[in-house]
């Protein structure tokens, strides 16, 4: 599950609830089927959380740190050291396993908190911002990792602002507005819903026309003095369809760039269309 959402729309608290680090005001929370809090010893060890602040010690080693994850789970011996090599590797910090963790950069301190959560294999993990300091390597391993994790039938809670790389790794998601759930869906079934598959934006050497071009696949057309954005459908020859138009009605183009349309805007597209009547 993807959470997505501004900052102060509640993504952070909902997950600190779901972590059983706050405690409900109102109403009941149940996890796995028991109280998320106060958390019971079966539900803790079933759960493992890995926040934006850091949960280590900064005068043990990465290595040392880890262990003493692992042996609050019961693992122990052999077990316990193929897993803390198998995560030390997995994070590219081999190299510095046996260092303090004062002396850690900021990234390799977010990497060691996110393996930290992962020495056991828990029914549910709880991330919150993971992408957040963490390199694209890291990034790209930890994808494989919840996506294995997911295909065996345990479930990763993410919340995070990098919509691209939440639509990598979801197969669902919500958008959250100030503490509700404005929209929700299957990540494919959201991202197949947009109408359109890609933005451009072309940016001229002077001030554009106000015409809108009649090209079909073009769609949310508009021109800002000398910025143009559209949203394209899927087709390879739109942009050129576009750009042929431009230089057609006088623009003379600066650069242009295109990108595809984020996880986040098929939420926020998802979530206009339930808001009409």
């Amino acid at each position: 599950m993807g959470v997505l959402g501004r900052n102060g729309a509640g993504k952070t608290t909902l997950t600190r609830l779901i972590g059983g680090l706050e405690r409900p005001d109102a109403g009941v929370l149940s996890i796995l089927g028991d109280a998320a809090v106060p958390r019971a010893g079966r539900l803790r060890l079933r759960c493992a959380v890995a926040m934006d602040a850091p949960a280590h010690w900064e005068a043990l080693t990465g290595r040392q740190n880890l262990w003493f994850f692992g042996r609050q789970y019961g693992l122990s011996g052999p077990v316990l050291c193929r897993r803390v090599d198998e995560l030390l590797d997995l994070a590219d910090l081999t190299d510095q396993a046996d260092e303090p963790v004062g002396v850690y950069s900021f990234g390799m301190r977010r990497k060691l908190n996110i393996i930290e959560a992962l020495v056991y294999d828990c029914d549910l993990l709880v991330l919150d911002e993971p992408s957040a300091g963490a390199d694209t390597n890291f990034l790209d391993r930890l994808v494989t990792v919840i996506r294995r994790r997911c295909e065996e039938g345990r479930t990763t809670w993410i919340a995070d602002n990098d919509a691209d790389w939440l639509a990598r790794v979801a197969t669902d998601a919500i958008l959250l507005e100030d503490g509700r759930i404005a929209a929700a869906g299957s990540v494919p079934g959201l991202v197949a819903s947009l109408p359109a598959r890609s933005r451009i934006e072309i940016l001229l050497e002077r001030t554009g026309s106000a015409a809108v071009p009649d090209i079909p696949g073009v769609s949310r057309y508009q021109c800002a003095s000398n910025r143009i954005t559209a949203d394209l459908s899927d087709s390879d020859k739109l942009p050129a369809e576009l750009l042929a138009w431009v230089t057609a009605n006088g623009g003379r183009v600066k650069s242009m760039e295109i990108r595809s349309m984020t996880l986040h805007e098929a939420l926020l597209q998802s979530r206009i269309a339930g808001d009409r009547p």
